[in-house]
């Protein structure tokens, strides 16, 4: 995915309502700090991807409104393992619905929370706070997810750094209804690069205008695009392949959620709208071809 192809969400963002998020509530536990989790990949592939975004928790009030809503948008089903909902498309786990408790919404809206694989979760840990990040929560203990630690980047952008004992996924193409791509939205890149570049062990970092693409092992794995409205700096969006983003769009409006940038509006292109479902969390709609499939190679 190239910058270019990545729309200009932001330019009618002035006239949306939605909050800022100072804080991210904490996932529901279970003993203490302890959550069963299932892996994030299965089979275990015994690989390591340090940099990947390996995993995608929905964290929201509403879980069963959010089954619904994906389930009739993406196709995605639902079952229960351990303490989590997880997120299946064809077959595939592809990431987990976490409750929000009422006491600890404060008003936040739903958001997806991205994981990303790190080699060492102790190196990872005394890293974060001298690369001016913030430690919120850990490290946890996910049973067979591994062990993981809550973070806010230096923009205040929550994630999850996670060390997975079966390995990461492997990297395949992205197919309709799947995870494309995700970025994390910023008024100022510079302390975001300095912030990723060696905690993901990106190996260079791609720089446009206003968007920073950052490679490992020869793969694009993330994106940091500057911003310049405060109320949307600080967040991770996540991405999904779509076969026809106008008509996501509408299907996202009949199912209750809210459509905030539609295909060709603010600036933006054809291939992508901005979207959040009905408890307020974001996601961008895009379509997508490989060069493969125009027959290429």
């Amino acid at each position: 995915m190239t910058a270019t192809a990545l729309f200009r969400l932001l330019l009618a963002a002035a006239a949306l309502s939605l909050a800022a998020c100072s804080h991210l509530p904490q996932p529901p536990d279970t003993a203490g700090n302890r959550l069963d989790l299932p892996p994030v990949t299965e089979p275990a592939t015994g690989r390591h991807h340090p940099g990947k975004i390996v995993w995608h928790d929905l964290l929201t009030p509403d879980p069963r409104g959010a089954e619904a809503f994906y389930g009739a948008l993406f196709g995605w089903s639902f079952r229960t393992r351990g303490d989590e909902r997880v997120i299946y498309h064809q077959g595939r786990a592809i990431g987990g619905l976490l409750p929000i408790r009422p006491e600890r919404r404060d008003g936040v809206p739903a958001q997806w929370l991205v994981v990303m694989s790190v080699p060492e979760l102790e190196a990872a840990a005394s890293r974060v706070p001298v690369l001016d990040g913030r430690v919120i929560n850990g490290p946890m203990d996910l049973g067979p997810r591994g062990r993981a630690l809550l973070v806010a980047d230096p923009a205040g952008a929550h994630l999850v750094l996670l060390a997975s004992p079966h390995g990461d996924p492997d990297d395949h193409r992205p197919a309709l209804g799947d995870w494309l791509w995700n970025e994390v939205w910023t008024l100022d890149p510079a302390p975001e690069v300095r912030f990723y570049e060696p905690l993901g062990r990106y190996e260079r970092v791609i720089q446009g205008a206003d968007y920073r693409i950052l490679v490992n092992e020869g793969r694009w794995r993330a994106g940091i695009r500057q911003i310049r409205q405060a109320p949307f700096a600080g967040r991770w969006v996540p991405v999904v392949r779509v076969a026809d983003p106008a008509r996501s769009a509408e299907l996202v409006q009949a199912l209750g959620g809210t459509l905030w940038l539609r295909p060709g509006e603010g600036g933006a292109g054809p291939d992508t709208a901005l979207i959040a479902d009905p408890a307020g969390a974001l996601l961008i709609l895009q379509r997508w071809t490989f060069v493969s499939d125009q027959g290429g190679q």
